[in-house]
């Protein structure tokens, strides 16, 4: 029994007393890569193509442009309609005006001379979204598309959305420390007003659904995001703008792939990555990668609000009493991170907090109050 024992823990020594870390080299590409995002719309509404390049892994950039191109719409109708630069790689026309049935392709010419060139592409139509509900289910806000295709030529779908939510300060200012006077006063409201904000922010998932099982081409509950309770999103109002595209099956198998490779990979089970292959390729340089696929649809828009029932939202708030003494109010106000709210005539002193509880500007917000809201 004892040399049972011995060999046991022989072994476990052996597995678990020999480690060394290891750090796996990754070589930096060297070659940048053309990436192509966006939708050509054939409808009223405006077309934007977005240009960018890849970067390396160890590159501290955030996004590299490709400016300057010239970019084309082509049709199969032999028309050319061309798109306009308007800076950070964005490329854009007010109305198409294409032919819905009719095959388009993208060109792309870059200033140092590389030439891209898309596949044709049918443009379709993308049915209207019947509607985007939501619903409370265990801690969380769950919102959703529904549409169909009664012709049931579609099938195929994507989203993506824009969220704009309200915040509000804790504690409602009627005071500011001026630096110019280096004094408290009272703030010019309502043009001084710092209580009500608003934020803004997009889909970062690919969200895709198809009906291709169903008899009918229906979409019913595709889920578009989840937000918890707690959420600063959920703690006065949210409203999220939805844009659906029709897919063929060549851009969805491309989009579908795309999220599997994105958002599906990190553990022992999930799928292993796969080499994309759009539907756009360099023609000066038939070797050279090219990631994208443009698609040719019509969008549809929807926007829909949301107010939940329990918001647990909460920030970390204190009140800070503070002497009307320029000495203190220097100190508090100028030197240290306290934000004057409210004056209290029976102490005589003023009531202050962090500057993220007083001014809803310091959480990220817009003072603009939109359009919409």
């Amino acid at each position: 029994m004892k040399q049972m024992c011995f060999v046991a823990v022989v072994a476990l020594m052996t597995c678990f007393g020999c480690r060394d870390k290891f750090d796996a080299e990754v070589r930096a590409q060297e070659q940048s890569f053309l990436v192509v995002e966006g939708n050509l719309n054939p409808g009223n509404d405006s077309a934007i193509i977005r240009l960018t390049k890849t970067i390396g892994l160890d590159d501290q950039s955030r996004i590299v442009t490709e400016n300057n191109a010239m970019v084309t719409v082509e049709g199969k109708d032999n028309t050319t309609r061309t798109l306009t630069g308007i800076g950070a790689g964005y490329y854009a026309s007010p109305n198409l005006n294409l032919v819905i049935g009719t095959e388009y392709r993208l060109r792309i010419r870059t200033i140092p001379g590389r030439e891209y060139l898309s596949e044709y592409v049918k443009a379709r139509i993308t049915p209207p979204i019947d509607s985007i509900n939501s619903e409370e289910l265990d801690g969380e806000l769950w919102v959703y598309a529904n549409t169909h295709d009664p012709s049931g030529s579609s099938r195929y779908y994507r989203w993506d959305f824009d969220e704009t939510w309200e915040i509000r300060s804790t504690f409602y200012s009627e005071y500011i420390y001026d630096n110019s006077i280096n004094r408290v006063r009272r703030r010019n409201l309502p043009a001084e007003e710092v209580f009500y904000c608003w934020k803004y922010d997009f889909s970062k998932a690919i969200l895709l659904a198809n009906s291709t099982n169903l008899q009918n081409d229906i979409i019913f509950k595709a889920p578009l995001t989840r937000i918890g309770f707690d959420n600063e999103k959920l703690a006065v109002r949210y409203s999220i703008l939805v844009r659906q595209y029709a897919l063929d099956k060549g851009a969805y198998d491309f989009f579908e792939l795309m999220k599997r490779n994105t958002e599906e990979i990190g553990s022992v089970f999930s799928p292993q990555p796969s080499e994309l292959n759009g539907n756009i390729r360099c023609i000066s340089d038939p070797s050279e990668y090219v990631l994208g696929y443009v698609t040719v649809s019509t969008v549809q828009k929807t926007r829909a609000f949301a107010t939940i029932s329990r918001p647990e939202f909460r920030l970390n708030c204190i009140t800070k009493t503070v002497t009307t003494s320029p000495d203190s109010t220097d100190f508090y106000f100028k030197y240290k991170d306290y934000m004057p709210y409210t004056y209290d005539l029976f102490e005589e002193v003023y009531l202050a907090s962090f500057p993220k509880c007083v001014d809803c500007r310091e959480r990220g917000g817009s003072l603009a109050r939109p359009s919409y809201w």
